[in-house]
């Protein structure tokens, strides 16, 4: 995926990975210092905190360290916008709204499972949420901003230079697990790699960083639109339990056929030569 061979040495990748995972663990503590501050006398501060600083931690974090691999691997930052035809972005909000079904049970999975044994089974229920406009900002960074700079960073230069040394499949499994790992979050970490592996395989098939930012995007929708729940089993258990198998197969499917459809490496082939 990049020109220059010699970089990264494992030190080097080492290096990457510690830079990532340190820039964010000062950026949250600097945020939880504030917000304990401001907390203390001013409750009102608590929105910003949780709509606007919060979410601007994946961008001021991931710029930096996107203009730093760009420098050492010696490509320079150009994207060409290539937009997918319409057919593809219905089959990736296809793709994103079963998938959104089908992780549920690694979403806080200790409650998910303890509930179902105690006849109690979780789900979604789509809501319209509140907007202001502190929700807009929050939705700006999660849905359009953050997506971005998290796909350059990790599908077009994690995953790229995993592709170097190892199989596409390792470099999707390995450069999911940084993924999954570099959100700092135990509750859904399954639910994050499970994303990853999807958003790789995406890039990957499709030569299209396009691709894995809009199914990224659309992921991160669902959290403004998606309530989750729990329901006694009753009536309801076989229906929910078909909703969850027809969205497996759905992301199947969908997967299957994007795998299949090889026209989409030939519409995107020029990619790689002109981006990160």
């Amino acid at each position: 995926m990049m020109n220059n061979v010699t970089y990264p040495s494992f030190k080097q990748f080492l290096l990457l990975i510690i830079l990532f995972f340190t820039s964010f663990f000062i950026f949250d503590t600097i945020v939880a210092l504030i917000g304990l501050q401001l907390f203390d006398s001013y409750s009102a501060f608590k929105p910003i905190i949780v709509n606007f600083l919060l979410p601007a931690g994946s961008p001021i974090c991931t710029i930096p360290l996107i203009i730093y691999v760009s420098r050492k691997s010696g490509i320079p930052v150009k994207w060409t916008v290539k937009l997918p035809h319409i057919h593809f972005v219905l089959l990736l909000v296809l793709l994103a709204i079963s998938t959104v079904i089908i992780t549920q049970p690694f979403i806080y999975p200790i409650e998910y499972f303890s509930n179902l044994i105690e006849g109690r089974f979780r789900f979604i229920e789509f809501v319209m949420p509140k907007f202001n406009l502190l929700i807009v900002i929050k939705f700006i960074f999660i849905v359009i901003i953050a997506p971005i700079f998290e796909e350059i960073f990790w599908r077009k230069q994690i995953f790229g230079l995993l592709l170097k040394k190892y199989s596409p499949a390792m470099a999707i499994i390995l450069s999911s697990v940084l993924f999954a790992c570099g959100h700092l979050r135990i509750y859904d970490i399954g639910a994050l790699f499970i994303w990853g592996l999807l958003f790789g395989f995406v890039y990957y098939i499709s030569n299209s960083i396009e691709f894995s930012i809009l199914l990224h995007s659309i992921s991160n929708v669902s959290s403004f639109f998606v309530k989750r729940i729990f329901i006694d089993y009753g009536q309801q258990f076989f229906k929910y339990t078909m909703i969850m198998v027809i969205s497996a197969i759905v992301t199947y499917l969908v997967i299957a056929y994007l795998r299949r459809h090889s026209s989409i490496k030939n519409d995107y082939e020029a990619d790689d030569t002109v981006a990160l």
